[in-house]
C-alpha cells in the first residue's frame, strides 16, 4: 500500500462562469468518460481535463489497491499533509455505482487551491478523480467540478486493464522487466506478476514519468541531481559524481546518473539509475531502482529502457 500513498502523494503534488458543461467524452488511457466543466479540454500531459486559462484541471488515476484500503490509509494519510485541510466529505452515486467525495484545501508554493477528490472501487482495484481549482473561485468553480466528476461512466469490461492510449511517450520492455501499471502518465515496470513491490526493496522496479505542466529546468544536471536526492522510499543517496554524463535521446537532450541509497524501511543498500529528457519546457523522467547485489544485472536492463524513450507529443 505505501507504494500507492507515494504514487497519488506525487498525482496530487485544479474558469469564467462555467454553468454548461460538455457532452461526456471518453478520457484517453482510461476506461473513464466525464461532462466536462464548459472551458476545458483534454490535456496531452497527464490523463484528464485542463483549463490552463484559468489553473484549473479534471485528474484521473487508476490504482491497483482495494478502495477500502485507499479511503482508510492514504486519505488520513493525506489530511496529515502539510498545508492540506479536510473541508467536506459527502456520498453520491454516479450512474448507479456509489461514489466517495472529499473536498479539501491546499497551500503549495503560496498559492492556495481547492480540491475535490472522487473515489470509487472494489476489493481489487480504486478510481481517483481529482478536481483542482484557485480556492478564491469557489464561488464560481466548487459545484460546476464537484459535479462533473459526479458525471463520470465507465466503460464496461474494461476497468484495470492496461491502456496506452495519449501517453505522449513509449518505451520497449527488457528482456525481465515489464509494463506493469499505469498511473495517470506514470509507468511501472517490474517483474511480471510483481505488484510493483520495489518502493520496499523487495524487487527491481523502473517507473517512467512525464511533467504534468511546462517547467523551466535551467541547469539540467543540478536539476537531476535534485530529484535523484528526492527519490522516494531511500534515505542516504549519493550521487556517483563519475556517472553523470549528457546523452542524446533521439535529438532530446538528457542527464544520466547513478547514486548508491539505502531503502528507507530496512536500510538495505540500493542502486539508482536515472535519467531526465527535457522536450519543449516537458521533462522526462526515467528511474530504476534495484537492490545493490542486483544491480550488475538490472542498471543495463534500465539503460536500455531509457534509450528507447521515443517523445510522440
Amino acid at each position: 500500500m505505501k507504494t500507492f500513498r507515494l504514487m497519488v502523494a506525487v498525482l496530487l503534488a485544479g474558469y469564467g462562469v462555467l454553468s454548461v458543461a460538455q457532452a461526456a467524452e471518453r478520457i484517453p488511457g482510461t476506461p473513464v468518460s466525464i461532462e466536462a466543466p464548459a472551458g476545458f479540454s483534454l490535456s496531452k500531459q497527464f490523463t484528464g481535463y485542463m483549463n490552463e486559462a484559468e489553473g484549473a484541471s479534471i485528474m484521473v488515476n487508476e490504482m491497483p489497491a482495494p478502495l477500502e484500503e485507499i479511503k482508510h490509509t492514504f486519505i488520513p494519510d493525506l489530511m496529515k499533509t502539510e498545508g492540506v485541510r479536510l473541508l467536506a466529505t459527502e456520498e453520491a452515486v454516479s450512474h448507479e455505482r456509489k461514489v466517495w467525495l472529499y473536498k479539501i484545501g491546499q497551500t503549495a508554493n503560496n498559492q492556495s487551491f481547492n480540491k475535490w477528490i472522487l473515489l470509487q472501487g472494489d476489493s481489487k482495484r480504486s478510481l481517483m478523480l481529482v478536481g483542482t481549482y484557485p480556492a478564491a473561485e469557489e464561488a464560481k468553480l466548487g459545484d460546476a467540478i464537484k459535479r462533473s466528476l459526479i458525471s463520470m461512466d465507465l466503460a464496461q469490461g474494461e476497468e484495470g486493464k492496461l491502456n496506452l492510449d495519449a501517453l505522449g511517450y513509449s518505451i520497449q520492455e527488457s528482456d525481465h522487466l515489464k509494463i506493469i501499471r499505469r498511473v495517470s502518465n506514470m509507468l511501472i515496470l517490474s517483474l511480471p506478476g510483481e505488484a510493483a513491490p520495489a518502493a520496499e526493496g523487495v524487487q527491481p522496479m523502473m517507473v517512467i514519468a512525464s511533467s504534468y505542466s511546462k517547467v523551466a529546468i535551467g541547469d539540467l544536471v543540478a536539476f537531476s541531481e535534485k530529484h535523484m536526492k528526492n527519490t522516494a522510499s531511500l534515505i542516504e543517496i549519493a550521487v556517483q559524481k563519475e556517472s553523470v554524463k549528457s546523452v542524446d535521446i533521439k535529438g532530446h537532450h538528457g542527464v544520466e546518473m547513478l547514486a548508491n541509497a539505502e531503502n528507507a524501511k530496512n536500510h538495505e543498500p540500493m542502486k539508482v539509475y536515472q535519467l531526465i529528457v527535457e522536450s519543449n519546457g516537458t521533462y522526462y523522467v526515467l528511474k530504476g531502482l534495484v537492490k545493490a547485489e542486483q544491480s550488475e544485472q538490472y542498471i543495463p536492463e534500465f539503460r536500455k529502457i531509457a534509450e528507447s524513450l521515443k517523445i510522440t507529443d
